[in-house]
């Protein structure tokens, strides 16, 4: 399965690296074959988006089909576009988050990854508590509104 599922809590060294949970790099390295890139972007909450290159590539995709025209699409690109990075995931499954993505959404020493899906969301403990806490409250109205 290619899905990203869980959710782990792993903490920052003092060089800004991370290891990505076991559980998600084996998915990645099913995308990626040896997981060895993930784009890193803001995401529409609180958190960034962790994402299989190959799985970028698609969104981006559908971004750069637009018509430079259309505003929302200049708009969207640029965020999109100019607040991505590629990070390297080295054989130890560590990967280094940008300290300009890290400064975005406040992370300090504690990183949650929430496995969403098609991508991984990374959270600062806080944040996430207060989400998913929100989510929770949601969930049946959610799930009767997305799973018709």
């Amino acid at each position: 399965m290619r899905l990203f599922t869980g959710t782990f809590i792993h903490a920052l060294d003092a060089k800004n690296r991370v290891s990505v949970p076991r559980k998600m790099l084996d998915v990645l390295r099913q995308f990626e074959g040896a997981g060895a890139e993930v784009a890193v972007t803001v995401g529409f909450d609180a958190c960034l988006y962790l994402y299989p290159t190959e799985s970028f590539a698609v969104l981006a995709e559908s971004i750069t089909s637009g018509s430079l025209g259309d505003e929302k699409v200049r708009d969207l690109g640029r965020t999109w576009f100019g607040e991505t990075e590629v990070c390297a995931v080295d054989k130890n499954g560590r990967m280094l988050l940008p300290e300009g993505l890290k400064r975005r959404i406040g992370l300090e020493d504690k990183v949650v990854f929430v496995g969403a899906g098609n991508r991984v969301e990374l959270w600062t403990p806080d944040a996430h508590e207060e989400c998913l806490a929100a989510s929770l409250e949601r969930y049946g109205d959610q799930a009767r509104a997305v799973l018709k």
